[in-house]
């Protein structure tokens, strides 16, 4: 008997509604447990009199790059809710920047940060320097959090988010060509103080977002495969978790090849000449699948 496309479809649906789900929540990072870490990558304490233990992606080491991955994929075609908290600072930069540029920024480390959602491989690791520890990595979609101004990379400042990807099988390029959306109204990230961080997607589009302050569409998002089959919105927000620093509109399911609409998610991070520790303090993450995510409370470690 042949199955319906419908009925197929909603086969798939219920499937995945009701395969065990599969959260990560870490409050601090005591081990290597359920995480795969590569290059750099290591648990630290952020100052010998803390408790919790950060996961250091990338030391204030010159020319170091390192990633983390939560062991077990999860299920993002449905959307989900991430939460972490991350902090950035130069060796000696212990609570607040202490040395300030001409503009009366903070003489920053380098490079940054980023928040990867890749289903390429579970020991994934990308360039250095200004590549943040994510260039070149295939089949995936990044959250930057940069802070160091690279102009041929076409940085909008020294200090600002973006969402990059170029899909399932070009290498992403660390350069705001492959940037969907980019915003510079975020804190000083590399302040050396915590920052919360709330990525949000739902595959669902939702008409107000596009008119939201944070809404950014860049062109790059017409030479991404499928984007004609419907776009859900990412958000991204930094402290203020009222309010998105910037919004972006995505498919992750058309954009990426997933496994059973499941990825790795984790993160990287690099250094160049500049060094600073790129620490991440906490995460949760959580799954959802159909009608819509809608944000939850951060977790405080």
């Amino acid at each position: 008997m042949r199955r319906s496309p419908a009925l197929a479809l909603l086969c798939v649906g219920v499937a995945l509604a009701s395969a065990a789900r599969a959260d990560v929540v870490a409050r601090t990072f005591d081990g290597e447990a359920n995480w795969t870490l590569q290059g750099a990558a290591a648990p630290a304490r952020r100052n010998p009199t803390d408790d919790a233990v950060a996961l250091r992606i990338a030391p204030a080491r010159a020319r170091s790059a390192g990633s983390a991955f939560a062991e077990k994929k999860q299920l993002v075609i449905g959307g989900f809710v991430a939460e972490f908290a991350i902090a950035m600072r130069s060796e000696g930069e212990t609570k607040t920047c202490k040395t300030r540029d001409a503009g009366g920024a903070c003489a920053r480390g380098g490079d940054g940060m980023a928040f990867v959602i890749q289903n390429a491989d579970a020991r994934a690791l990308g360039g250095g320097g200004n590549q943040l520890g994510y260039g070149g990595m295939t089949n995936c979609v990044v959250v930057e959090f940069d802070t160091h101004h690279d102009a041929d990379a076409r940085d909008p400042y020294n200090n600002h988010v973006a969402v990059l990807t170029r899909g399932a099988t070009a290498p992403t390029l660390a350069s705001h060509h492959a940037a969907i959306g980019t915003s510079v109204s975020v804190p000083d990230l590399s302040d050396g103080e915590r920052h919360v961080v709330r990525v949000v997607y739902d595959p669902d589009f939702i008409a107000e977002d596009a008119t939201h302050k944070s809404f950014r569409s860049g062109a790059h998002l017409l030479s991404l495969r499928n984007y004609h089959h419907g776009l859900g919105t990412m958000k991204v927000y930094v402290d203020d978790l009222a309010e998105p620093a910037l919004t972006v509109p995505i498919n992750l399911g058309a954009f990426l090849d997933l496994d059973a609409g499941r990825a790795w998610v984790g993160f990287t991070a690099a250094t160049g000449e500049r060094a600073q520790h790129h620490d991440v303090l906490s995460f949760r993450f959580r799954e959802r699948f159909g009608g819509g995510v809608r944000p939850v409370d951060v977790t405080t470690p």
